[in-house]
């Protein structure tokens, strides 16, 4: 995070402690037994020490912290409460105000004063107790010990400037989550009215030029609020210092945490949803990928392992990686865990290139580890990862060497709010796709596609890719059926030999599908909103839209189209 970001946030925090401060002190001046109160007050102090501390903003922690030793006096029931010591206090919380208004700016504020009077207090209600047989020689009292240059002139002019109260305003808001939520679903509306509105006055023949500044107003609008959304996800990675000390606790190795790319922006909510994700990732890193002490030093690695969180924009997406200098994944072994567990026969395993062996990794319930412990290794919850990413519309991708490390590549979109997406017909009937699964559009003739098995097969810049009539899917009453013979060749058996059609060429978990469609509409950024009742559990289809022309637009699931496809050729190679 900037460091202007961290003193915007440090102000936010500060003020509405204050507040909270003048609301405690008015109460344990009513309730001088109120425990709560003065629990509340050195915890906020002794907060405002810290905070102020790690900014180097020495007037406010020294000030903090003298407020600080008179309420451990207090809870320690050394010092007792009076008027002369409630006056100081208010003094001291008006005196904290003004340095906290001052922050940032040229203006200067005495406050040694008040510290002094403050210090000098204490000392001589702790010597009274020193007095009493009871030894008061705390190091909390430290402080109070410090000599001062402050001269009378300065004392009696801060005495007459904390007869002043003032009530001051942040700069800073805060807004619940929901609410902003709710605002951009709201503008989400007003975008589909727009386009509504757009399409309708082409139809009557206006120009559609009439409508460029109220286009430019609205977008500026809901990006606007799309970036006030957008946090840094170093808001996130800065929890997984105590996630990896735990993690290498239960293992018993040594690693360092690196934190990489910590400015990169990106939806709050995207990140939220990750939260849980990173914990799986970097926890298996630890537990499977970082070898113990011993294994390094024999491959004359450091003793202590690391692991990198890494975030980096590319193109609309945000790349978020855990890297691990351990040991890496052999493919090898993933192939005979492959077969151990019966998902494919030898010789399929055999002819498997390494990114799709890879990929079983991510299969419920699958792992590599020896041994399960409290952390276990990978494939104890990478289906839930990969689950997470893509009900946002990402994917995972890994890379590894044996010997090396892993790195685990998770690719989300930077805003949930607009989702880029390819339009088409199918059967007179709009759909869409995710863009970001797209790689292109091409024109393939019938005698260049071939019947294999249960399904279609052509050639996609020489490697040989499934193809699949989107007609024939979007025709099933369950999604099951698609594993009869014979249902993914109705369309291309229907078509004339001499046909030539239209194909999305879409990758998904390195695996390339050609899907044929009626007709390529356009290219078009839309609000996606998810299914409701009674369709929610329809697995086809990740959400809807609402198009300019006011017509619904479902949203194609491309991870569920390429899982079905695989899945099924793989149930027909068996089968063979």
């Amino acid at each position: 995070m900037k460091e202007s970001e961290y003193k915007e946030l440090f102000l936010v925090e500060a003020k509405d402690n204050l507040e909270q401060l003048d609301k405690l002190f008015v109460d344990l001046e009513k309730d001088h037994g109120n425990k709560n109160a003065i629990n509340a007050i050195f915890r906020i102090t002794h907060t405002l020490k810290g905070n102020a501390m790690g900014l180097g903003i020495d007037s406010i922690a020294d000030l903090s912290h003298v407020m600080e030793d008179v309420m451990i006096a207090i809870k320690n029931e050394q010092v007792q409460l009076n008027d002369d010591l409630f006056k100081l206090l208010f003094r001291a919380n008006d005196k904290l105000n003004a340095l906290v208004n001052a922050f940032g700016t040229d203006e200067k504020v005495s406050f040694l004063g008040i510290k002094t009077s403050l210090a000098i207090f204490l000392k001589n209600e702790l010597n009274k107790e020193t007095e009493e047989g009871e030894q008061g020689d705390t190091e909390e009292s430290k402080s109070a010990e410090q000599p001062t240059s402050e001269t009378p002139e300065q004392l009696v002019e801060e005495l007459d400037d904390a007869n002043a109260s003032q009530i001051s305003f942040s700069d800073v808001i805060q807004i619940p989550v929901k609410k902003m939520d709710d605002l951009l679903s709201e503008v989400g509306q007003l975008i589909i009215e727009r386009d509504r509105l757009i399409s309708y006055s082409q139809e009557l023949g206006l120009k559609s030029s009439e409508f460029d500044r109220l286009q430019r107003i609205s977008s500026n609008l809901q990006y606007s609020i799309m970036n006030a959304r957008m946090v840094q996800v170093g808001f996130l990675f800065n929890k997984f210092h105590r996630v990896l000390r735990d993690a290498a606790s239960i293992e018993g190795k040594k690693t360092n945490l690196v934190l990489k790319g910590t400015e990169t922006e990106i939806d709050r909510n995207i990140l939220k949803l990750m939260s849980d994700s990173l914990v799986h990732l970097v926890r298996n890193a630890v537990s499977h990928g970082i070898e113990s002490a011993e294994v390094r030093k024999r491959n004359n690695k450091p003793a202590e392992g690391q692991v990198t969180l890494d975030a980096h924009y590319e193109r609309d997406r945000v790349i978020i990686q855990v890297k691990d200098d351990g040991g890496g994944i052999d493919h090898e072994v993933i192939r005979k865990k492959i077969v151990e567990k019966g998902l494919a026969t030898p010789d399929m395993v055999k002819n498997m290139g390494k990114e799709e062996v890879l990929s079983y990794i991510f299969e419920a319930g699958f792992s590599n580890a020896a041994q399960v412990n409290e952390l276990s290794g990978r494939g104890v919850g990478m289906d839930v990862v990969k689950r997470a990413v893509e009900s946002i519309g990402g994917q995972v991708k890994i890379e590894t060497e044996v010997g090396k490390g892993t790195t685990m590549n998770l690719q989300v979109p930077a805003s949930l709010a607009l989702k880029g997406c390819l339009l088409f017909d199918v059967g007179a009937h709009e759909y869409a796709i995710a863009l970001s699964y797209t790689e292109a559009v091409v024109s393939i003739e019938k005698s260049e596609i071939k019947k294999i098995s249960g399904g279609l097969m052509s050639t996609f810049q020489g490697d040989a890719i499934s193809i699949l009539f989107m007609e024939d899917v979007l025709k099933l009453r369950n999604l099951n059926e698609i594993h009869n013979r014979g249902v993914l060749h109705r369309s291309f058996d229907a078509s004339d030999d001499n046909a030539i059609f239209d194909v999305i060429i879409v990758t998904y978990d390195g695996k390339t599908t050609g899907l044929i469609v009626d007709k390529v509409l356009q290219q078009k950024e839309i609000i996606e909103k998810p299914l409701t009742k009674p369709i929610d559990k329809t697995k086809l289809l990740s959400g809807t839209t609402i198009l300019g022309n006011g017509n619904v637009c479902p949203v194609i699931d491309i991870a569920v189209i390429s899982d079905l496809i695989h899945r099924q050729s793989l149930q027909a190679q068996m089968e063979n």
